[in-house]
């Protein structure tokens, strides 16, 4: 599906980049059931994946920017120097997520190596924990309620980076502490706010945690995923995509491709162009906010 207007604007607010010999994933080397279970061909993305690929799934696009996320790195702060001298070379990203446990006793040191690293904007730490062991991304269920973790929190909020949160959305009443003693810490909540229920009632469920959520003016949301968590198709993800706009407005919602997990279920084209008639009743500001200016702001891209 093509966007009648011509080539979009965007910028693309998650993605990630691989090097399989040269960083290392110790998920590729042993497959998970529980990645295997997200998604049956998951393991075709088992390969590099670099900014040329990156640019040319985004050729349909005008690609004004991007930000690579860590994608389970043996060792990330050598994924990190490897993604900041990607950026050097002039290829992108403008920005990267890098990976961070706030529980580590290390973590200082590792913040120490990230402030070496300009393209460094963000942090992260798979916290996605269910009853369900195949829906078990995190290593632990009780990191947001733990005070130890909570505590290393404190120096992830004094370097000043974002936060980007990864929670299921029937764990936002954990996140309780975490929204309330970090008011001023810009804090990206990942993957609309993860829904596993997709019935009616866990619509509702959802909208509920996503309007607890909303509340806090530091927090915005991602729009990552929509073809692996919803389906790939206008009418799987438009009720999703129209209640978390609506609930969080245009300015703090931002466009991600999630490339190339989602590329394995529909293209970049179909996904902007799906989105593009969804929010077509939005205003020119509101859709230059979601599709880029959100992104921009929430990882201090600059101006495009």
């Amino acid at each position: 599906m093509s966007d009648p207007a011509g080539p979009r604007r965007v910028v693309d607010a998650h993605h990630h980049l691989l090097d399989v010999a040269g960083v290392g994933y110790g998920w590729i080397r042993e497959r998970s059931p529980v990645l295997q279970a997200l998604l049956a061909n998951y393991y075709d993305i088992a390969r590099d994946y670099g900014p040329a690929d990156h640019a040319g799934d985004m050729a349909g696009t005008r690609l004004d920017g991007s930000v690579a996320c860590e994608f389970g790195a043996d060792d990330p702060v050598a994924e990190a120097t490897w993604v900041q001298s990607v950026a050097d070379a002039g290829n992108g990203p403008d920005a990267f997520i890098a990976a961070a446990d706030p529980s580590d006793p290390g973590l200082a040191e590792r913040l120490r190596h990230y402030r070496d690293l300009p393209v460094v904007r963000a942090v992260r730490q798979p916290l996605y924990w269910a009853d369900d062991p195949l829906r078990r991304l995190g290593a632990r269920p009780d990191c947001l309620t733990d005070p130890r973790w909570l505590t290393g929190f404190e120096q992830i909020a004094a370097a000043g980076l974002t936060w980007d949160l990864l929670v299921y959305d029937a764990q936002i009443p954990d996140a309780t502490e975490l929204l309330r003693s970090f008011p001023d810490t810009p804090i990206v909540l990942e993957a609309a706010c993860w829904p596993l229920d997709l019935s009616p009632d866990g619509f509702s469920r959802w909208v509920d945690h996503l309007e607890f959520a909303a509340a806090h003016p530091n927090v915005a949301l991602k729009l990552q995923g929509l073809a692996l968590l919803f389906g790939p198709s206008r009418e799987a993800t438009e009720p999703w995509v129209r209640r978390a706009v609506a609930t969080f407005g245009a300015q703090r919602c931002m466009f991600a491709t999630h490339l190339p997990v989602d590329g394995l279920l529909w293209s970049v084209d179909d996904l902007v162009g799906t989105l593009a008639a969804v929010l077509a009743d939005l205003t020119a500001a509101e859709r230059a906010a979601f599709f880029t200016g959100c992104a921009r702001r929430q990882y201090g891209l600059p101006a495009g």
